[in-house]
């Protein structure tokens, strides 16, 4: 019912009919444009008109001063043919002779000054011209622009109040959709809510068994991993003097799960096996499954090897890492970070991996 209402309300006539005023508008600022264009293309046509008379004025001039240089040169060679004649005449004639050229010297001046007068008035009055037309053109144009910006502003009102009603008419659509989608919304929330109570209730309950499930898992596992880790700590404390021996590193056992630590500082470490000499002594980290975690953190720990071992102090200090299994890269990376790696071997039990001494990390 509501977008029919609205549907209606686009189809007034009234809607049509200020179309059709602002196309009426529009013809009759064309038909403006168009005959202002007229009146300027005759205004050019007059000025040609006159450019055209004035060519043909200066044209005749051209053709009566011709005559006249014509005339002169005739005049003048009959003064000549008379300046003959005079000569075998007395003096009196050859005076009048000379007074008659001197006539038509100061006649031939005149008639140039009265054509560079002329001309100079033609070229007056066709500047006179050419500005009054110039000015004639300039007010056109102003009164055309002024009368198509009028029409402009009256279409700018017309189209601010079809968009005022439009905007209106939207507004009141928006506003009763906003209601329908708010009611939606609240009806969808009503219900997920209630879902959610539902899912809630359920991963509590599963949630409880998990936990119960995880600290019997976590049980086992602490019981599994220390008894395996003592295992492997046995069976690399019996066997790393003899291996050390093989790689030429002569060392006994002084010694496995050493904790030293400096709680002022909070401070602690724990070596699982440690070998020295009179010379040197070596920390050996065992893993039954080694991770890059439990590389970085030994090599953080042995930062403070010398402050909670100071007995070793003046002693070179090795580290080794030890490892029933080692996890992907892990064994690569401890040879990056220069430590000794020892792994199972089938042969021996355990062996130590090869290594140059002066490329190995002193801590």
């Amino acid at each position: 019912m509501k977008n029919e209402v609205i549907q209606k309300d686009f189809d007034m006539p009234q809607l049509r009919q200020m179309v059709l005023d602002n196309t009426e508008r529009i013809n009759k600022n064309e038909l403006i444009i168009s005959q202002m264009r007229k009146e300027n293309l005759e205004q050019s046509r007059k000025a040609v008109e006159r450019d055209e008379m004035l060519e043909k004025s200066r044209r005749e001039h051209d053709r009566w001063a011709q005559r006249m240089r014509e005339t002169l040169d005739e005049i003048a060679q009959i003064i000549r043919r008379s300046q003959i004649e005079q000569e075998k005449r007395d003096c009196e004639r050859e005076k009048r002779m000379r007074e008659q050229e001197v006539q038509s010297a100061e006649n031939e001046r005149k008639m140039r000054e009265e054509f560079k007068e002329n001309e100079r008035k033609m070229r007056e009055e066709f500047k006179e011209n050419d500005r009054k037309m110039h000015e004639e053109f300039k007010e056109n144009e102003r009164k055309m622009r002024e009368q198509i910006a009028e029409n402009d502003r009256e279409m700018r009102e017309q189209f601010k109040e079809n968009e005022r009603w439009m905007k209106e008419q939207f507004a009141e659509n928006d506003r009763w959709m906003k209601e329908q989608i708010a009611e939606n919304d609240r009806k969808m929330r009503e219900r997920m809510e209630e879902s959610d109570r539902k899912l809630k209730k359920q991963f509590e309950e599963t949630e409880k068994q998990l936990k119960d499930t995880s600290l019997e898992v976590k049980r086992l596992s602490r019981q599994l991993n220390g008894t395996t880790g003592h295992i492997v700590e046995g069976l690399v404390s019996s066997s790393t003097e003899r291996i050390f021996q093989k790689a030429g590193l002569d060392l006994h056992n002084s010694g496995k799960n050493l904790k030293r630590s400096l709680p002022s500082e909070h401070i602690a470490m724990e070596v699982d096996v440690l070998l020295s000499n009179e010379e040197m002594a070596v920390p050996i980290e065992v893993k039954t499954n080694c991770t890059k975690d439990d590389i970085h953190r030994f090599l953080h720990q042995m930062g403070h090897f010398r402050r909670l071992f100071p007995e070793y102090d003046g002693k070179e200090v090795l580290a080794a890492i030890a490892a029933i299994n080692y996890e992907k890269g892990v064994a690569e990376l401890a040879h990056k970070e220069k430590l000794l790696v020892i792994r199972v071997n089938s042969d021996d039990i355990f062996s130590i991996d090869p290594f140059k001494r002066e490329d190995l990390l002193r801590f």
